[in-house]
């Protein structure tokens, strides 16, 4: 019984390194995603240097809007997968069933 529940300890300790390091991955990814675009258009701002400028940024900003909410949609279902899956995760490692790794799902 006593190793039984180590074994558990360690399997879901090792379940919730992998997901946190998943979860910290996707997050510094969007970040940089979002970041970039942020400096994308400061640049583009700051170069506007006449009228026919601005209206080429305020029409491009229209683009960058429905990119950024694209891509936030995008980034909400990565997240609704990664929950599901972290979920599975933790309930494989609490019950012992063994985790698939790419060499068992050949």
């Amino acid at each position: 019984m006593n190793n039984d529940m180590f074994d558990k300890a360690t399997r879901l300790n090792q379940a919730l390194f992998e997901q946190f390091s998943k979860a910290a991955e996707m997050q510094m990814n969007a970040f940089r995603r979002y970041a970039d675009v942020t400096m994308e258009q400061a640049k583009k701002v700051s170069e506007v240097r006449s009228i026919e400028d601005l209206k080429t940024v305020t029409s491009d900003q229209a683009e960058t809007l429905k990119s950024i909410s694209e891509q936030a949609t995008q980034d909400l279902k990565d997240w609704q997968s990664y929950l599901t899956e972290a979920r599975e995760a933790m309930q494989k490692a609490i019950s012992g069933e063994p985790e698939e790794t790419p060499e068992t799902q050949k």
